[in-house]
């Protein structure tokens, strides 16, 4: 017994671990520190707090489709354990190569890789993940022409409606204050989209509450946010793409209504992804620099992430199995 909780507690160590990068790693709130209107400090404390309600109270839609719709055969605590141990370390490797991943790739990589060497090809809900990977490929494409087109139709309206200075500027105003808001729902939608890749395989194990499982681990999330966050929002919403109030108003407007819409239908995607496109169509439409090199870097980033995961969880598998 004092072994099986051992396994138990170590394994919920792992877990908000896991959620504590998430959140050291969302960007979520960078188009609006990039917009000037908070500063970085203030803007990683609300997101932190809304992905922690968004974890608890939508979060059981992705959590049900990484824990229970991605493997055909039936996950024990062990299979469950590895899993989480593979995203885990992972997630070490990358942060300490300071390399840029999605959590959401480790998750369903890691689930695959154990589905692989245990039951082979036909161990994995392959229509499921062809849904998975297809969101995984829309995503960040609707994320780009969704805000691409908005920012070119603002971009007429303000040329034909508002011609004086002092009314653009009192229109960047009222934009930033709509802002909060977009983006406070984005952040709530970021949370309960990205909490399962942390809560999915622990959720499962025989006794646990799913429920209790995110209101634990999500405080990771919000913890991860609040220590290391800040200068991912720095880098994305300072770096990537200077933004004005308007701009991230639209960025975040698309990238809240995907990561929302994507949560209800329960598909796990990349929040990363989601903004990467957005930015990115949002410098295509206002002509500004884009970090292409930073761009591809990351494209190679989240591949790579899927194929290690795997391997790291197949070859866990084999090893604990082998004892």
């Amino acid at each position: 017994m004092a072994t099986m909780e051992t396994i138990l507690l170590a394994s919920f160590g792992m877990a908000i671990y896991i959620a504590f990068s998430i959140g050291a790693n969302d960007e979520t709130m960078a188009p609006l520190a990039g917009s000037g209107f908070v500063k970085v400090g203030t803007a990683a404390l609300l997101g932190g707090l809304m992905a922690f309600f968004g974890a608890v109270f939508l979060g059981y839609k992705v959590e049900e489709t990484i824990g229970r719709k991605l493997l055909v055969g039936t996950v024990t605590t062990t299979d469950a354990i590895i899993i989480v141990f593979s995203i885990a370390t992972w997630l070490t490797v990358a942060s300490y190569r300071g390399w840029p991943i999605s959590t959401t790739h480790s998750a369903v990589g890691a689930a695959m890789g154990l589905g692989l060497i245990k039951w082979g090809i036909g161990g994995i809900a392959w229509e499921r993940i062809s849904g998975v990977v297809g969101a995984w490929v829309a995503s960040p494409l609707i994320g780009l022409l969704v805000t691409m087109m908005l920012a070119k139709a603002m971009k007429r309206v303000l040329h034909a409606h508002m011609t004086g200075l002092r009314q653009r500027m009192r229109l960047s105003r009222e934009a930033a204050f709509f802002l909060l808001g977009w983006v406070s729902f984005s952040a709530f939608s970021r949370g309960a989209n990205d909490i399962g890749n942390a809560t999915a395989f622990i959720s499962i194990m025989p006794g646990q509450d799913p429920l209790l499982v995110r209101l634990v681990v999500g405080v990771g999330i919000t913890f991860g946010l609040l220590i290391l966050g800040r200068r991912i929002i720095r880098s994305v919403g300072l770096n990537l793409v200077k933004l004005s109030p308007m701009s991230a108003l639209v960025a975040q407007i698309s990238i809240a209504s995907i990561m929302f819409i994507a949560t209800l239908l329960g598909f796990p995607i990349s929040g990363t992804h989601v903004l990467v496109g957005a930015v990115t169509g949002l410098g295509l439409a206002e002509g500004t620099w884009i970090n292409v090199k930073a761009l591809k870097e990351m494209l190679y980033m989240w591949v790579a992430t899927f194929v290690a995961a795997s391997g790291i969880s197949a070859a866990t598998y084999v090893i604990v199995t082998s004892l």
